[in-house]
């Protein structure tokens, strides 16, 4: 396991599912976090409590990351308290389903300002800190779905898709000294995503070559390899983490 000893992390939506697993997977490894949250405040707390039990140190901060004034919020109050960033983990994420020709505008709006727009503010509030103190990571959260769009998800696959362009464009904008990548998880056991039959499980885990269930915590050991120094020749990239379902 890296050794992140006093590293400094944003983790955007950290209260649950994917970004839960990046703050314990971080966190275990040393890593001083500020956790964000948009509605879940129990959940934040309780993670807060479980890595401060464990012998780290997070605090949970309430934003709205599709707002830009809550990502400003967001960047100061970490530094507030704990004085840098080094690590940026933008994996808040909205996903509504829909067919393309029924998805409604405010649902669209929504699903870019989340999934797209607040990775683009985010990186430009956090890397500017990063390139004035000389380094810094930044890992984005995307998905199988922006190469591999379905009728009923449209708006997500877009949303999702503009990630992998913004990684690109972010790590040519904050070379050298900030590195960006992305990794694009195939289906993961979430409460966004649910598995809550037998025979949803079932096929599900026939969907891939692993032949079982993704689960959050699957995401969280590539997001800490990209954010180690291990990862230092890697940047620009989208890193796949499906279990091969992208090949069957």
């Amino acid at each position: 396991m890296p050794n992140f000893k006093d590293k400094i992390a944003i983790i955007t939506g950290g209260s649950r599912g994917i970004g839960r697993a990046c703050a314990l997977e971080l966190a275990k490894a040393g890593v001083k976090a500020g956790l964000n949250y948009h509605q879940s405040q129990k959940e934040a707390q309780e993670l807060v409590d479980l890595i401060q039990q464990s012998g780290g140190e997070a605090i949970a901060i309430q934003a709205d990351v599709s707002q830009k004034q809550d990502c400003q919020k967001l960047v100061d109050q970490t530094l507030e308290k704990f004085g840098r960033i080094d690590i940026l983990v933008n994996n808040a994420g909205k996903h509504t389903e829909s067919l393309i020709d029924k998805i409604d505008e405010t649902s669209w709006n929504q699903m870019m300002d989340t999934n797209a727009k607040s990775i683009y503010m985010m990186s430009v509030l956090a890397g500017k800190v990063m390139k004035k103190r000389g380094s810094g990571v930044i890992i984005n959260i995307g998905s199988v779905a922006g190469m591999f769009p379905r009728n009923t998800n449209t708006a997500y696959a877009v949303s999702k898709g503009a990630v992998w362009t913004l990684t690109r464009a972010l790590a040519i904008a904050l070379a050298p000294q900030v590195r960006v990548n992305a990794v694009a998880p195939g289906r993961i056991e979430t409460d966004m995503s649910p598995m809550d039959s037998p025979q949803r499980r079932q096929l599900v885990s026939q969907e891939n070559l692993r032949q079982r269930i993704g689960q959050p915590k699957d995401i969280a050991r590539v997001v800490a390899f990209l954010a180690s120094d291990e990862a230092d020749w890697i940047t620009g990239q989208t890193i796949v983490a499906d279990g091969g379902s992208s090949l069957i």
